[in-house]
């Protein structure tokens, strides 16, 4: 009969505490869990003009408190437990985010839970995989682009959710970071986004985001010397024809700087982003097309309307002083209208 009185009791016992653990599991506080963001980066690297990609290897590193974390956790001990590259406990809850500008899955190299005895909770991960963002290329190749990466809760909203405090490390970034990019600086902030295919109601659903930017310029020295100088040369060279008298040569030099000009177009072709407007060092290589092309016909013109040999003199010493003032006017504007 004790035996059974005992068995009421302890079930009566138990039933309570599953209860109260229920009710403090099920129970949330009606303050968001703040979450501080942190990523070092190693590298940024792979920089695609053409597809506005880039790759990051990176370290990210979330903090938060959780006093809901049971005791059995620390095991009545007052140091750090540490979980690395295995599944965390599931009385631990890693809050959920993504990468809102990567393109596919980040590869995660290796990744670290601490549990502090004060229950503050840092979760520690290498990682990296490529982002994109948006680029102005009007400038190319003496553009500035920002490099972001952005961070955001994936299931949890801003009432649920916030981050905060966001530092991007190292706090100063050296020209290691960027082979061929100067850097100009960076900035890291959290704003909030609202998403309306989350619900039906018309105010939607505020996530917040964490943004890190680094701010760069694209070093040109490559692109002078492998670009714009060799067209600099061709376009110079079709001025020539002006100075040569046998109407035969002339035609020949036209003709073998154009064929030069559509080859090393080719050569360049892959240098370039496909875009549907025309960057600055495209309109250096129309211009060099244009000028040939202009050099070839006045070539053809004089010839076949010149009366005698001093009209022709006339007429090439004209256009000795028209093609180059007319090209430097050209770059000119070019350049007023692209970066003024």
């Amino acid at each position: 009969m004790k035996q059974f009185y005992y068995l009421i009791v302890f079930f009566l016992i138990s039933t309570y505490s599953a209860e109260g653990r229920l009710f403090k599991k099920e129970h949330k506080s009606s303050n968001p869990l703040v979450v501080s963001v942190s990523i070092h980066l190693n590298k940024i690297y792979d920089i695609n003009s053409v597809n506005k990609t880039y790759m990051i290897d990176a370290y990210l590193v979330l903090s938060w408190h959780d006093a809901s974390i049971p005791d059995w956790i620390h095991r009545n001990n007052e140091t750090n437990i540490i979980y690395e590259n295995e599944k965390f406990p599931e009385t631990i809850m890693v809050p959920s985010f993504e990468f809102i500008n990567i393109l596919g899955n980040r590869e995660i190299i290796n990744k670290q839970l601490i549990v502090n005895p004060d229950n503050t909770l840092i979760y520690n991960e290498r990682f990296h995989g490529r982002f994109t963002s948006d680029m102005d290329f009007h400038k190319y190749p003496n553009d500035k682009q920002c490099f972001t990466i952005q961070l955001e809760s994936f299931s949890m909203e801003k009432k649920d959710l916030v981050f905060t405090n966001p530092q991007l490390f190292p706090k100063v970034l050296d020209p290691s970071y960027f082979e061929e990019w100067k850097i100009l600086g960076k900035k890291d902030y959290v704003n909030q986004i609202v998403y309306h295919h989350l619900s039906t109601n018309k105010k939607g659903e505020v996530f917040s985001r964490c943004n890190f930017e680094i701010f760069a310029q694209r070093k040109i020295e490559y692109y002078i010397w492998k670009v714009m100088l060799p067209i600099g040369i061709l376009v110079v060279a079709s001025w020539l024809v002006f100075w040569v008298k046998d109407f035969a040569n002339q035609l020949n030099i036209s003709f073998t700087l154009m064929l030069t000009m559509v080859t090393f177009n080719f050569y360049t072709s892959s240098l370039l982003p496909t875009l549907p407007y025309n960057t600055f060092i495209e309109l250096i290589i129309i211009s060099g097309y244009i000028s040939i092309f202009l050099t070839l016909i006045t070539v053809i013109f004089t010839y076949a309307y010149s009366k005698n040999h001093k009209a022709t003199i006339r007429i090439n010493t004209f256009f000795k002083l028209f093609f180059p003032l007319l090209y430097i006017l050209y770059i000119t504007i070019c350049i007023l209208v692209i970066f003024f």
